[in-house]
């Protein structure tokens, strides 16, 4: 059974034909104008026709512009979204694990945020399965890292835990890590 077009007025298609309308009448309008410039005063009539093609398309021009522009940050940023994380001016490199929910962060951005050394010997002894060695480091778990930074009591490290809980462990965690009653399964204490 075909599936007829619903009857009454489709919005988003009258907007859609009515741009493109805009858009061609505004070119026909301004092509009539400047021919018949040129035809009446020749070179100093195109002067005063490029006023007019200037003033009609200047909003376009700039909507053109800001959609290359935002176009351009996205292509740039690609490599790093999602990746890219600062802690007070110290880039934090992290990871994504494909499989579980949560995240890997490198072992030497910590220790530059934080101000001193991580010490991965004491991190591989109480969690041996939350270290894992990339091509650029040493990364280790959110949830330890989260763990060994509310064991230390200077206050660097007490935002660094409160900074990383709100940016990096709830939303790999995604909405369900803050709204079910009690501690989600594999939360910090």
């Amino acid at each position: 059974m075909r599936r007829r077009k619903p009857l009454g007025f489709d919005a988003a298609a009258h907007e859609r034909h009515h741009g493109w309308r805009s858009l061609l009448l505004r070119l026909a309008v301004c092509g009539g104008v400047t021919a018949f410039l040129w035809w009446s005063s020749g070179w100093a009539g195109l002067l005063v026709s490029l006023m007019l093609w200037a003033h009609v398309f200047a909003a376009d021009l700039a909507a053109l512009g800001g959609w290359a522009w935002r176009g351009l940050r996205r292509a740039a940023f690609l490599p790093v979204q999602g990746r890219f994380y600062q802690f007070k001016g110290y880039r934090i490199r992290v990871l994504d694990d494909e499989l579980l929910s949560q995240r890997w962060l490198a072992l030497d951005d910590l220790g530059a945020a934080l101000g001193a050394p991580v010490p991965a010997s004491s991190l591989r002894r109480r969690w041996p399965e939350a270290l894992h060695d990339e091509r650029d480091g040493l990364y280790v778990l959110d949830d330890a890292v989260l763990a060994w930074l509310r064991e230390r009591r200077d206050e660097r490290a007490g935002r660094l835990a409160l900074w990383l809980e709100r940016e990096v462990w709830y939303p790999a965690r995604g909405r369900k890590a803050g709204t079910q009653k009690g501690a989600p399964p594999g939360a910090p204490p």
